[in-house]
């Protein structure tokens, strides 16, 4: 069962605004209409929900009611056809929006599970729409967004038609490498929070093969892999490999 949703009050007392909205891709639509003298609309953000690792955001037929900033933790994108056959479709982490893929059917189109505990801003889908016909800059940032995010299937796309194994698997590390500067952490060394199934999914790749290339990796000291533990040696090296 999903965890309950949790509601708290998000603004900072001094100045309305929690420290963290600052880095918020959507900032500018939750603030719309504000200035200084006035605090942000507090109705944009109903609610954070804690999702515990395992657990969904939402699910592949859920009807679209919320779109989801994700605000700690990361997640999985699962998609499944209609024999069964699943992909995973990518791994946001932090200050990634969640549930674009319901806006064409008005339901969603994969599941969106915890790698480990998360915590999620609730934004309803309706009052992000009210805000971007009220607002012509809140419409272009949450077109950015959609575009973004067309934008990361496309390179998925590029690594499973264009790359070979040891190109897929380079892109992977420096993608996650790249992720993890974004939130402010060490992009040379941190703990991969998808298993090795997850990831040979994601590239097209037996379990086997990802192995295999992370350890050739290691053996030529591009990196060091201890189980889900990963310390980058040479990013330009992968950067490098990774482009052909």
């Amino acid at each position: 069962m999903d965890s309950p949703i949790v509601v708290t009050n998000y603004t900072d007392s001094a100045t309305g605004v929690s420290a963290d909205c600052d880095r918020c891709a959507l900032a500018r639509i939750c603030r719309a209409g504000s200035d200084a003298a006035r605090p942000p609309p507090s109705d944009m953000v109903r609610c954070r929900r804690l999702i515990h690792r395992g657990e969904s955001v939402y699910r592949a037929g859920d009807a679209l009611q919320n779109l989801y900033v994700l605000r700690s933790g990361s997640v999985k994108l699962r998609a499944t056809n209609r024999a069964g056959l699943e992909q995973i479709m990518g791994f946001p982490s932090a200050g990634a929006l969640l549930g674009l893929d319901a806006i064409e059917s008005g339901t969603h189109r994969c599941d969106a599970i915890a790698l480990e505990d998360s915590l999620v801003c609730v934004l309803p889908f309706s009052d992000i729409m009210g805000r971007c016909r009220e607002d012509f800059s809140c419409a272009q940032q949450f077109h950015r967004l959609i575009a973004h995010d067309i934008d990361q299937y496309r390179r998925l796309l590029l690594t499973l038609g264009c790359m070979k194994t040891e190109q897929r698997v380079a892109d992977f590390l420096v993608g996650m490498s790249d992720q993890m500067s974004a939130n402010g952490y060490s992009p040379l060394a941190f703990t991969l929070k998808m298993t090795r199934e997850d990831i040979a999914n994601h590239l097209g790749m037996k379990v086997e093969t990802v192995c295999r290339v992370l350890g050739r990796l290691q053996e030529a000291a591009l990196v060091n892999v201890s189980r889900r533990q990963l310390q980058i040696r040479d990013v330009d090296a992968l950067r490098q490999m990774s482009s052909g």
